[in-house]
C-alpha cells in the first residue's frame, strides 16, 4: 500500500526495534539496484540412473505413532500485524459470479498421502504424457493423465541408492521444499529439493521424455549458504533460481545445457538484499518460467520480479514490482549480470494483517487455529509467455482485500517494446479476487496459449467453508482485472488443520503443453482424521456459442453454453 506506516497499529516495541536497526538497514538497501560480484561453483558430476521407476520400492505408508517431521521456514519474528480496518483494496473484484462461463473439469484424482512431513509443501507440473507430483519428506509420484498411479509414492533419495550412487551424498536423505518443473523446451522433467547439509541444492534431470523409465542424472551442488525456498524458472541458456538466504537472497544460474546432456556443471550466483521494513517479513523474488512452444530469443536475459509493500523497506517505502534482468555467460562468467532494470507502480496493496504471531491469518470453522498465509511475497510461478505481440507474464499474491480478509491480487505484466534491456514491460492488467467474505490464499497463477488467466487457491472461512482447492479464471477479451469464470471446486474441504498454523509453501497451476490450453492445478486439503491430502485437477474454460459456432470473442455477445 502506499501510504504512510501510521496505517499499521504495530506494537510499540516493533517500531523502536525499527529504529535501532533503520542505520543497518538502509546501508543494505542502497545496493539494491546492483547485486554483489558473481559466485561461480565448483564442477559437479552427476550420477547416471539407469533403473525404471516403477522397480523402486515405495515409500513407507504413515502410520499413528510414526514421527511427524517440521519441515524450517527461514527465521522470523514471532509477533502480528495489526488491522487496518479503514482499508479497501482499490482493485478488488467483488462481483461472486462470473459472465456465463463456466469450468469444467477433465480429470480430477488424488495426489500424495500424508507422508510424515509437515506442511507438505504442494507441487507438481504436466508434461505430454505425465504429471508429475511431490511434498515435503522427500516424497514424488507420476500418473498418467486420466490420474492413473505408475511410479510410486517413492522417495527421491532412492534415485541416489538404485544405481549406486554417492556413497555419504547429502541428497541420500533430501530434506524438503521440492520443486517439478517440465521442460518444455527440451521434452524433458526437472526434480529437486534441498538438504541442509552442505546447503545443497539436489536436482534430477530425466534423460528422456519418460520419465518412468528413460533414466535420469542426478546433480548435488552444494551453494555458500543455505539456499531456504528455492522457486525455479526453465530458460534457454540455464534453469534460474531464486531462494531466501536471510538477510539476501540467493540468485541462481545453473548450466542447463550441460545438465540435460549429464555433463559436469556448475552455478553462478548473485545475492540482493531481502529488504527490511516495518513488517516482521521479508521479500522473496521469482525467476519467469518458460512456457509455450516458442522460446524466448537467443540470449535474452532471464526477468526476475519482486514484489514490494511500503512496510517492507525503509529506505524506500512504497508499493511497487521490481524487475530484475540476469545476463548469464558460461564462458567468461566475470560478465554475468544481474540488475535491477525497471520499477513498476501497482494499484496500492497491503499486506495481511495476522495476529497474534505473523503465522495467525485465515480462519477455519470449528477451531481457534489460524492458518499462515504467506502474504508477504508473489508466489509460485512468475509464468512467462510468448506471443505474436510480444511477451506476457502473470503471478499472484495474497493481500488484505479489505476487511482483513485475504484476497489473491494477480498482475498481468506485458512487454511488447524491442527486447532492449529494462523496455516495454508494463502492468497490463491487475485485480484482486475476493468476492465475498471467504478468505482466499496459497495461490498459482498462469496463462495458457490463448491469453486466458486461471487462478487457483485454499479457500476457508470461519464458519462453514472447509478449507477447501477452489480455481477461477478469465479468457483474454474479458473486462480488465476481472476473473470472469465461475468459482470452481477442485476439492471440497473434509477436515481443518488444529496442530500447525502452517499450510505450506506454494501451489502450482500450470499449463497442458499437449494442447497449450488445459489448466492443471495441485493444492492440499485436510482430512477428517486431520491429516493433509493433495489433490490434482485438470480443467478448462468452456468455450462460448454463438448460434451453435464457438465464439472467441466473449465481450461482443450474450452466449451461452449448449
Amino acid at each position: 500500500m502506499q501510504t504512510t506506516d501510521s496505517r499499521r497499529l504495530l506494537p510499540a516495541f516493533l517500531a523502536a526495534l525499527s529504529i535501532l536497526l533503520l542505520a543497518t538497514v538502509s546501508t543494505a538497501v542502497e545496493t539494491n539496484a546492483q547485486a554483489s560480484e558473481v559466485y561461480v561453483s565448483d564442477v559437479v558430476y552427476p550420477v547416471t540412473l539407469d533403473v525404471d521407476l516403477r522397480d523402486l520400492p515405495r515409500a513407507h505408508t504413515w502410520q499413528p505413532g510414526d514421527p511427524i517431521e517440521v519441515v524450517p521456514e527461514g527465521t522470523v519474528f514471532d509477533f502480528g500485524v495489526e488491522a487496518d480496518l479503514s482499508w479497501e483494496d482499490p482493485v478488488r473484484q467483488t462481483a461472486s459470479e462470473g459472465l456465463a462461463f463456466s469450468g469444467r473439469l477433465l480429470t480430477n484424482f488424488q495426489g500424495i498421502p500424508f507422508g510424515g512431513g509437515t506442511p507438505p509443501d504442494v507441487v507438481g507440473d504436466v508434461g505430454f504424457n505425465h504429471y508429475i507430483g511431490a511434498v515435503n519428506a522427500s516424497r514424488f509420484a507420476i500418473w498418467d493423465k486420466i490420474g492413473q498411479v505408475l511410479v510410486g509414492p517413492t522417495t527421491l533419495n532412492t534415485l541416489w541408492t538404485a544405481n549406486g550412487g554417492t556413497a555419504g551424498s547429502p541428497c541420500l536423505d533430501g530434506d524438503g521444499d521440492p520443486i517439478v518443473q517440465y521442460d518444455e523446451l527440451a521434452n524433458r522433467w526437472l526434480l529437486s529439493e534441498f538438504d541442509t547439509t552442505g546447503n545443497t541444492f539436489c536436482i534430477y534431470i530425466s534423460r528422456t521424455a519418460d520419465p518412468v523409465a528413460g533414466g535420469w542424472f542426478v546433480y548435488a551442488f552444494s551453494a555458500p549458504r543455505f539456499p531456504d525456498y528455492p522457486q525455479y524458472g526453465v530458460w534457454p541458456d540455464a534453469y534460474y533460481v531464486s531462494s531466501f538466504e536471510a538477510p539476501d537472497l540467493g540468485i541462481y544460474a545453473f548450466d542447463r545445457a550441460k545438465m540435460l546432456v549429464g555433463a559436469p556443471a556448475t552455478f553462478q550466483r548473485f545475492t540482493i538484499p531481502a529488504l527490511s521494513g516495518t513488517s516482521p517479513r521479508e521479500t522473496r523474488i521469482l525467476p519467469a518460467d518458460h512456457d509455450g512452444a516458442v522460446a524466448p530469443v537467443f540470449g535474452q536475459p532471464n526477468v526476475f520480479a519482486r514484489t514490494v509493500d511500503n512496510t517492507q523497506d525503509n529506505s524506500n517505502p512504497n508499493d511497487r514490482i521490481e524487475l530484475w534482468e540476469y545476463h548469464v555467460d558460461w564462458t567468461t562468467p566475470a560478465n554475468s549480470t544481474f540488475t535491477n532494470v525497471q520499477t513498476l507502480t501497482p494499484a496500492p496493496f497491503t499486506l495481511l494483517p495476522c495476529s497474534p504471531g505473523i503465522r495467525d491469518c485465515v480462519p477455519q470453522p470449528g477451531t481457534t487455529n489460524l492458518i499462515d498465509a504467506l502474504f508477504n511475497r508473489a508466489m509460485r510461478r512468475l509464468a512467462w509467455r510468448k506471443f505474436d505481440d510480444g511477451e506476457r507474464m502473470v503471478v499472484t499474491q495474497t493481500v488484505d482485500a479489505g476487511g482483513s480478509i485475504a484476497g489473491k491480487r494477480w498482475w498481468e505484466l506485458r512487454n511488447s517494446g524491442a527486447l532492449t534491456e529494462g523496455a516495454g514491460w508494463s502492468i497490463f492488467q491487475e485485480g484482486t479476487y475476493a468476492p465475498n467474505s471467504v478468505e482466499r490464499f496459497m495461490g498459482s497463477v498462469a496463462m495458457n496459449a490463448n491469453g486466458d488467466i486461471a487462478l487457483g487457491y485454499t479457500a476457508s472461512d470461519a464458519t462453514s467453508v472447509l478449507p477447501a482447492i477452489r480455481v477461477t479464471a478469465r479468457r483474454s477479451g474479458d473486462p480488465a482485472g476481472q476473473m470472469t469464470m465461475d468459482e470452481l471446486t477442485i476439492r471440497g474441504g473434509v477436515g481443518v488443520q488444529t496442530t500447525s498454523q502452517r499450510w505450506g509453501d506454494y501451489s502450482s497451476m500450470n499449463v497442458d503443453p499437449a494442447n497449450g490450453k488445459t489448466f492443471w492445478y495441485t493444492n492440499e486439503i485436510i482430512q477428517a482424521n486431520g491429516l493433509w491430502l493433495t489433490w490434482i485437477g485438470a480443467f478448462r474454460i468452456d468455450p462460448l456459442f454463438i448460434d451453435g459456432f464457438e465464439s472467441g470473442d466473449t465481450t461482443a455477445w450474450t452466449a451461452s453454453v449448449p
